[in-house]
């Protein structure tokens, strides 16, 4: 009989997880905005505020800094609607972060080779592999064949196909329900607060990996055990599997 907290599955966030699109995502956003505000608002600005909108949906982003500067935007765009504002910075930014998506070199030097070497053992060990991404579905596509493991999940959701985005758990519950798991039975690799809500609301054991955007903010949230909170990457497959091993022999 197989035990009821044997750890069968393993979720992984891609933005920030598996590879640093957070930080280019950041700055499409940030060059967006400079170039909607002919550099009233620049970069470096929106890069030092970024680390609230981690973990996000797409729109919640863009309704985030649409607010956070609406005077600027609606004064060289010539208009006052939110609503309408938000709709010019995600056509803005979507189209700077298609040339990015397009740009293999580029993506390629994002890679999180960490985690991408547990994602392989785990793969090589036989665990289901699920991919549980606020990013749409072109997107996360893309992203996933550049690294090579789009074939490897044996699940791929994404913003595309939940109500609620993270920090609630639908994401996460549509994992574990299509698989007939309990929430003991699957581990989340996350890197944002947010991502780390949603497991937890999920009742998942969650490890969280962090980057220069997301650092701060993990820790400052207080949400996990610092056992679980892994800084240096070079310790993440240890420090994982030394976990799984504990929860399945």
């Amino acid at each position: 009989m197989i035990n009821p907290q044997t750890i069968r599955a393993v979720l992984f966030d891609l933005d920030g997880t598996l590879i640093q699109t957070e930080v280019l995502k950041a700055d499409s956003y940030a060059m967006a905005i400079t170039e909607l505000t002919q550099g009233t608002v620049n970069k470096k600005q929106v890069l030092d505020i970024f680390n609230q909108f981690v973990g996000l949906s797409r729109m919640e982003v863009v309704q985030g800094l649409a607010k956070q500067y609406h005077k600027e935007l609606s004064a060289h765009l010539s208009e006052n609607s939110l609503e309408t504002i938000g709709k010019m910075l995600i056509e803005k930014r979507l189209a700077l972060y298609r040339e990015v998506l397009e740009n293999t070199d580029l993506l390629s030097k994002h890679f999180c080779s960490y985690t991408l070497g547990l994602f392989h053992r785990l793969h090589r060990e036989n665990y289901t592999l699920v991919l549980a991404t606020m990013s749409h579905l072109p997107e996360a596509k893309k992203v996933t064949e550049a690294i090579g493991i789009y074939d490897k999940f044996d699940l791929i959701l994404t913003r595309d196909d939940v109500e609620n985005g993270k920090p609630a758990p639908d994401i996460y519950n549509k994992a574990m329900e299509y698989f007939g798991l309990t929430s003991e039975q699957c581990l989340v690799i996350e890197d944002s607060p947010n991502g780390i809500k949603a497991a937890q609301n999920a009742g998942m054991p969650v490890f969280a990996v962090t980057n220069s955007i997301t650092r701060k903010s993990v820790h400052d949230c207080h949400l996990l055990d610092p056992r679980f909170i892994v800084d240096d990457l070079a310790q993440l497959e240890t420090v994982v599997c030394d976990f799984l091993d504990s929860r399945n022999n």
